[in-house]
């Protein structure tokens, strides 16, 4: 185990009731090395769960806690938080209590142990959070299930990390956060204010991160009506084209993801998104919002003669550098096109007019070449009567 790794072999009983005397009698020096550390965790992580009973567990696991967080790495990447806490010994403790006395049967309010939820209010409430730590970093990244599952004991004891006001590492816990990014719309009240401060502070978060909240924060606004309209059109303002490009990118992959329902997906939700909150102005369009909206038209099915042109008419379509996912997704591969473009392939047949159109939107220099002239050919196979300049 010179590595600090436990060795991949089963180990006999009486190694355990060995470890356990010998962690017992330890003294504090020897719990100052992180290596020696990071070697009794790996080893505790292979028993996990099937050799120590619970009450041997949390003994162990308070004190092996206790001397991680003693000594916590110098080498605290902030713009990492998540990856520095995963292989941090006390992160990886913090994960392995939440799978260790997690309840067997979790349920919407079910609530969780005292065991848990001492220990969690202690990891977060152990440091004032002048610097990050991996324990509540891990903590944070749990909080969507924990407020589930422990709606109160969550809103009272961690919902405290994310904010800005009373929290120097609140960044951090946000890019916890939004590393599984999921949020409910009660958990998504609670936590408004906080994630309006958030999105207007992009400098804080690295670019994934910050494009996770972006999308979050318009999951909220669109499908969970939860935000109002003032503020959404002010945080629209406020973005930047970055942030309105990870919108699009967003509202481009529900469309994808609606599938059998894309037409009434348009009509009930997208469309009424936009129409409402999405700025008109030209300067505020890029090459990728366009290329977007003219994806999210592609992708409405029936619905993509009207999605076109209201999309045009508004302003929100054009020229793009590439239109390369527009064309694949117009493509026809028989038997081996993809199931998320089987609806959009066939649009040159079923709508090859509007077709068409799109593509003199957004290839006006180059609509008749390349794989654009394969879909042109079958365009005119259907309506030869059409004029291709």
């Amino acid at each position: 185990m010179a590595d600090g790794k436990a060795p991949n072999t089963s180990l006999p009983p009486d190694y355990l009731d060995r470890l356990l005397k010998i962690l017992a009698n330890l003294p504090k020096r020897s719990l100052q090395s992180r290596k020696v550390i990071n070697t009794i965790v790996e080893f505790l992580r292979k028993v996990q769960g099937t050799a120590l009973a619970k009450k041997q567990y949390v003994e162990i696991w308070d004190q092996i806690w206790a001397a991680s967080t003693s000594s916590p790495s110098e080498d605290r990447e902030i713009s990492d938080p998540v990856g520095y806490a995963i292989n941090d010994p006390a992160g990886k403790l913090t994960e392995d209590l939440l799978k260790y006395l997690w309840p067997k049967d979790a349920k919407v309010n079910g609530g969780i142990s005292s065991d848990l939820a001492n220990r969690l209010k202690k990891i977060v409430q152990r440091t004032d959070h002048s610097a990050i730590d991996a324990s509540s970093v891990i903590v944070a990244s749990r909080a969507e299930v924990l407020h589930a599952v422990a709606p109160e004991f969550t809103k009272q004891d961690i919902l405290p990390l994310f904010r800005w006001d009373t929290n120097p590492s609140a960044a951090a816990y946000w890019s916890a956060f939004l590393w599984p990014a999921r949020i409910s719309p009660d958990l998504f009240k609670l936590l408004e204010a906080d994630c309006l401060t958030a999105l207007r502070r992009p400098d804080q978060f690295e670019e994934r991160t910050y494009e996770h909240l972006c999308q979050l924060f318009l999951l909220a606004s669109m499908e969970f009506k939860a935000v109002d309209e003032k503020i959404v059109r002010e945080i629209l303002d406020e973005i930047g084209t970055k942030g309105l490009e990870y919108m699009s990118s967003f509202l481009r992959h529900r469309m994808l993801n609606s599938k059998e329902d894309a037409a009434s997906y348009w009509i009930q939700t997208i469309k009424p998104w936009i129409e409402l909150h999405w700025p008109r102005d030209e300067a505020r369009q890029s090459s990728h919002t366009r290329a977007d909206f003219a994806m999210v038209a592609t992708y409405s099915n029936e619905c993509f003669p009207r999605a076109l042109h209201w999309l045009e008419n508004n302003g929100l379509l054009g020229e793009t550098p590439s239109a390369s996912t527009i064309l694949y997704s117009l493509k026809d591969r028989g038997g081996k096109t993809h199931k998320d473009f089987k609806d959009s392939a066939m649009l040159p047949e079923r709508f090859p007019e509007e077709v068409l159109h799109l593509l003199w939107i957004t290839r006006p220099f180059q609509w008749e070449h390349g794989q654009a002239r394969e879909i042109l050919d079958r365009i005119l196979s259907c309506k030869p009567e059409l004029e291709i300049y």
